[in-house]
């Protein structure tokens, strides 16, 4: 393993404490690929806290390599945010697709007006074209792909698991209809009129 997946590994334990993951599996970092200035994100929270969207937004301390705020909507959905000299990070767990669906977006809104505003000219000739996946594999590899934006990535997600509620309830529905077979051969076993003895 080398130094850059152990940092990883560190980040995403502390991770775990604040969005009640089960493991590290089940993480994933966004990373915007977007030199940023440290200013930018403390507009960014400004945005957010002011954005009437009623977030709770709490600075925490953990192995984030930089400065992290929780934050979580009224229905207690949460990720990190992340600040890098480097670009925005956001901490999820990969199969939240709710807090993927409520907060992530509103997140990347923000970092979109904010870098719209204060950005220079080199900012807006490739802007946010990339959004990097971070995620640990069951060998606790690091594993790393590249979606065009954030809303690619979001519907990605939500697709994946539209197709598999569907798989469940097919299977479900099959299962139901084992039973429900099951019953109605039972019911006619009991309903079946005895055979009269024959003198």
């Amino acid at each position: 393993m080398d130094g850059r997946t152990d940092r990883f590994l560190d980040k995403f334990s502390d991770t775990l404490n604040f969005l009640n993951g089960s493991s590290v599996q089940n993480l994933v970092s966004l990373k915007y690929r977007d030199s940023a200035g440290y200013s930018d994100y403390q507009r960014l929270i400004d945005e957010l806290s002011q954005s009437g969207m009623k977030l709770e937004i709490k600075q925490i301390q953990g192995r984030f390599q930089g400065k992290a705020w929780l934050i979580k909507d009224q229905n207690k959905n949460a990720v990190i945010l992340v600040e890098h000299e480097t670009g925005l990070e956001i901490l999820s767990i990969a199969a939240d697709i709710i807090s993927l669906l409520a907060i992530v977006p509103i997140i990347s809104s923000g970092w979109k007006f904010i870098r719209d505003r204060f950005a220079g000219p080199r900012f807006h000739h490739n802007r946010m074209t990339e959004i990097e996946v971070r995620t640990i594999n069951s060998k606790k590899q690091l594993l790393e792909k590249h979606v065009v934006n954030i809303e690619s990535y979001v519907l990605e997600e939500s697709l994946k698991e539209v197709i598999a509620l569907r798989t469940k309830v097919k299977q479900l529905e099959k299962e139901i209809a084992k039973i429900d077979k099951n019953k109605k051969d039972q019911v006619k076993k009991v309903k079946k009129p005895a055979k009269k003895l024959t003198k």
